[in-house]
């Protein structure tokens, strides 16, 4: 019908299935030419979750594969057919073998290579013609009937990409195209259920076969999340190339840039809402400098017209929350900044993620910690450079969908704490109506409970629980401004609270570490590091900024602390 808009393609990652039912697609074909410009061999291409890695894959193999039917209606009012012969010349030239591993998700090495099986016994009737030629003898045909009807050993699986390129190499007498996506789901469920060695031993031969010195092949294209570090998988591939987040290669092939955003969006007449999808769904920054937007969660709010966390809620969150609970005490001071929306500065960049590095370590080293987040989309980079041959970058929150994940971990680490969120909502409630006492008993049994599950000593800095009560007031948003560390009077208060109501209290904390003697006397320590804090919040009149904002009432509140000793003061008065 005349007018009818073009349908919102979730969850459709097959490119001509998507072409030909003529829904809405960004034009991302030009990863074609890019794909042929680089002359490497192997091409490793590492980006988050859902960004389009298997649409884009698709594509590559319905423009190379050399089939019955002319699949080039699909490309002929795309970017790429506008460039020349040169490209054009490539399309349908190549035997192709294409898989996904995205769905090898189980809980035992056995059950994954079962999947595996079944993935190469499908890709293998897919190519069943080749056993009429005369090239093939019996033996071979053999082999692929087992693999075929998934009869095979662990050792032909292992081998059997390899052997089919082959195979197909000698039916059509030109080299193949090899396109895996996904390679590393495998290796990611293998480290969380327990059997990553082996299946790191199987993958290393599954890809090798096909991608190492292999004379039958045109070119192979491999995509991911983790680039898991050469000296596991890729350690035999002299050939290969890796582009990350980090790399300018493909930079804008994966997500959405502003422009493709801004016309998808006036397409469906919701161009107005871009400066709040902007907040929510902008914010990656793939190469140097290309800013992206989350495409799943832009085409999901295109389709529902509400915003709210569609990325962070597509698959289990447990690999990084796990990575956040073996966090050190420095690293959860850094985890501060970013609560408050700065930036960490100065990470050193190491794509080169090793599953070996976070296997059985009660906390992870800085490095891995950061870099393990960026990849995986949970973090962005800006101001990358280069300073004595290191990559350095600051790393922020992206946006705001995940700010949420980030503030759902926080409160996942109360709840292993025995707090659930309902005390903790009334431990604020006590905390800004001005019933302290109430407050610090609530406040001390949460530290009791949760920093069991830190790595608290004695000598944790203000900056630890300085997060950590930001962490707790992520709750109140909404309702009330939270400032950190932000001028006032003739200082910088360390946490105010200012009501948007303007009948509410403020409250104003400062918190001290107390003196390394406590354990000769447990109360003078802390009861004098109590009222220093008080008198600090006097003397520099933080209340300047309540008072500014039109506040009449506020709590002063100090906290003292060494280790999980808490003590707290507050006066309560006017502005």
């Amino acid at each position: 019908m005349e007018g009818r808009l073009k349908g919102i393609p979730i969850g459709i990652d097959d490119f001509k299935k998507l072409m030909e039912h003529g829904h809405y697609f960004v034009d991302k074909s030009l990863f074609i030419k890019e794909i042929i410009d680089d002359a490497s061999e192997v091409k490793l291409i590492t980006r988050p979750r859902r960004f389009g890695k298997t649409l884009n894959l698709s594509m590559l193999r319905y423009f190379f594969e050399k089939t019955d039917k002319d699949n080039s209606i699909l490309f002929k009012d795309l970017k790429i057919w506008q460039q020349g012969d040169r490209y054009i010349n490539e399309h349908g030239k190549y035997p192709v073998v294409s898989i996904t591993l995205k769905d090898v998700k189980f809980d035992s090495y056995e059950k994954c290579l079962e999947m595996i099986k079944s993935i190469m016994s499908r890709e293998y009737l897919r190519h069943d013609y080749i056993l009429r030629s005369s090239n093939i003898r019996d033996i071979e045909k053999k082999i692929f009937y087992s693999i075929a009807n998934r009869e095979a050993s662990e050792v032909q699986i292992a081998e059997s990409l390899g052997f089919l390129t082959e195979l197909l190499y000698r039916y059509h007498g030109e080299r193949v195209v090899v396109l895996i996506d996904e390679y590393d789901t495998p290796i990611n469920y293998g480290f969380i259920k327990g059997y990553y060695e082996k299946i790191i031993d199987f993958i290393k031969i599954f890809l090798g076969t096909a991608l190492k010195n292999n004379i039958n092949l045109k070119m192979g294209v491999i995509t991911g999340i983790y680039r898991v570090a050469k000296e596991s998988v890729f350690s035999d591939l002299n050939n290969l190339y890796v582009s990350s987040v980090i790399s300018e290669s493909y930079s804008d092939k994966f997500g959405f840039l502003e422009d493709e955003v801004r016309e998808l969006l006036t397409y469906y007449g919701i161009d107005s809402k871009i400066d709040e999808v902007k907040n929510w769904y902008n914010g990656y920054v793939f190469g140097k400098d290309t800013v992206i937007y989350n495409p799943w969660s832009i085409i999901n709010y295109v389709k529902d017209k509400c915003l709210q966390p569609y990325w962070v809620n597509t698959s289990s969150n447990d690999l990084i929350a796990e990575i956040f609970y073996k966090t050190n005490v420095k690293i959860k001071q850094k985890l501060e900044l970013l609560i408050q929306g700065q930036a960490v500065p100065n990470v050193m960049i190491n794509s080169n993620i090793n599953f070996r590095n976070i296997i059985g370590t009660k906390m992870l080293d800085e490095e891995v910690f950061w870099n393990f987040l960026i990849v995986s989309g949970y973090l962005k980079t800006q101001n990358l450079r280069i300073d004595e041959g290191r990559i350095l970058a600051d790393v922020k929150i992206p946006n705001k969908e995940i700010a949420v994940l980030y503030e759902d971990i926080i409160m996942n680490w109360f709840k292993q704490g025995e707090m659930s969120s309902d005390i903790i909502k009334i431990m604020l409630d006590n905390l800004v109506n001005g019933k302290i006492k109430e407050f610090e008993d609530d406040f001390k049994y949460l530290v009791n409970k949760t920093f069991s599950s830190f790595d608290v000593g004695r000598n944790s800095s203000e900056n630890f629980y300085h997060a950590f009560v930001l962490g707790l007031l992520v709750n109140l948003d909404g309702k009330y401004r939270i400032l950190s560390n932000r001028e006032s009077g003739t200082g910088r208060p360390d946490i105010m609270i200012i009501p948007v109501d303007k009948a509410k209290k403020g409250v104003i904390i400062e918190f001290k570490a107390a003196g390394k003697d406590i354990d000769k006397d447990r109360i003078k320590p802390l009861k004098n590091a109590v009222e220093m804090a008080l008198k600090q919040i006097e003397e520099k009149r933080y209340e300047d900024e309540l008072r500014n904002s039109g506040i009449r009432e506020v709590i002063k509140i100090g906290i003292a602390f060494c280790g999980k000793e808490v003590s707290l003061a507050y006066e309560a008065g006017t502005v």
